[in-house]
């Protein structure tokens, strides 16, 4: 079996990439911008599942504005809020394509 450089593989490119992303108390625009480039290694990663923490509190911005971005974003196949127990209204849930 030929080597493969770990820093290349599937693997430890998931472990390097945490399960969610925390966007609370980031402006809207800048935490958009972050959302969408988490998407984008967490996808290539080959995760399944990731979690937005956008916090229930508030004008409710933060939330609407995930939410539109996991509308329309290409790798993202579906979302739903997250359970109590994962955060509830303060979090999603996004079911990301599979890249592979």
């Amino acid at each position: 079996m030929p080597y493969q450089n770990p820093q290349e593989s599937t693997l430890f490119k998931k472990l390097s990439i945490p399960s969610e992303i925390h966007l609370r108390k980031d402006k809207v625009i800048p935490a958009i911008q972050r959302l969408e480039s988490y998407i984008k290694d967490a996808t290539n990663a080959g995760m399944k599942e990731i979690r937005v923490i956008h916090g229930r509190t508030g004008s409710g911005d933060m939330r609407r504005a995930v939410h539109e971005l996991l509308n329309v974003h290409p790798d993202v196949e579906s979302y739903y809020p997250a359970p109590p127990a994962e955060g509830g209204p303060g979090a999603t849930i996004a079911v990301l394509v599979s890249s592979l």
